[in-house]
């Protein structure tokens, strides 16, 4: 039995400094885009093409540490030596529910230049890194949903077990609830202000989004912290 647990340990390591790996993998991604981004901007058209293509390669560097992170979570190895331990489960949503609470906060800056790019486009005078640029909010906001809803960890059926308890599934009922009604109140908004101005409106959808994911996100931690006393 011990030895079983050793080769657990082991595989476990390996598995937590692949993750780093992958965690790299996306700042790095990260660091780029913004690169490529302000490049983009610049109006020497070889500056703006390298730009463009930095920007592009950025994203794909993140959103391919997203799907690998996704594919490399706890397994049987994971829960053999957390299980030695008390509370593996209420880690493992502790965790989910604080990198919903935070992902917002360390995304602020991408949905600030991503409404300054729709601002842009929508007066007629954006160009590929802006369009870039515009895109990469409403990714963040689809990653932090599919964290909500769990969509992204359908395919891992151990995970799934942690996650999936009753209490869990009426944190998610209430945290889309929460989404929903941010989302209606701001349509409501962005309504109004295309009727004042178009540009505006166009401006606001990736606020808007973000805004949305971001309510969605912070009443499950809320919910979250409440469950667990704190």
């Amino acid at each position: 039995m011990s030895d079983e647990l050793e080769r657990a340990k082991a595989n476990e390591r390996r598995r937590v400094r692949r993750l780093r790996m992958i965690a790299a993998l996306g700042g790095v991604g990260l660091a780029v885009a913004f690169c490529g981004v302000f490049l983009a901007q610049r109006s020497e058209e070889h500056a703006a093409t390298v730009g463009a293509i930095l920007a592009l390669l950025g994203l794909c560097a993140v959103v391919a540490s997203a799907v690998l992170g996704m594919h490399n979570g706890p397994d049987s190895d994971t829960i053999r030596v957390e299980r030695a331990k008390e509370g593996y489960r209420d880690r493992v949503q502790k965790k989910r529910a604080v990198a919903m609470a935070t992902m917002p906060l360390s995304s602020l800056i991408l949905v600030y230049l991503g409404t300054k790019s729709a601002w842009a486009i929508a007066g007629g005078q954006g160009d590929s890194g802006d369009w870039h640029m515009a895109a990469l909010s409403p990714v963040v906001s689809g990653l932090l949903l599919s964290m909500v809803t769990g969509f992204d960890i359908r395919a891992d059926r151990r995970l799934k077990r942690l996650l999936e308890d009753e209490l869990t599934l009426s944190f998610r009922r209430s945290a889309l609830n929460a989404a929903l009604g941010v989302a209606l109140a701001g349509m409501v908004i962005v309504f109004a202000l295309g009727l004042w101005k178009p540009q505006a409106a166009v401006a606001a959808m990736p606020g808007l989004m973000f805004v949305t994911a971001s309510a969605a996100g912070l009443r499950y931690w809320q919910l979250d912290r409440r469950a667990a006393g704190g």
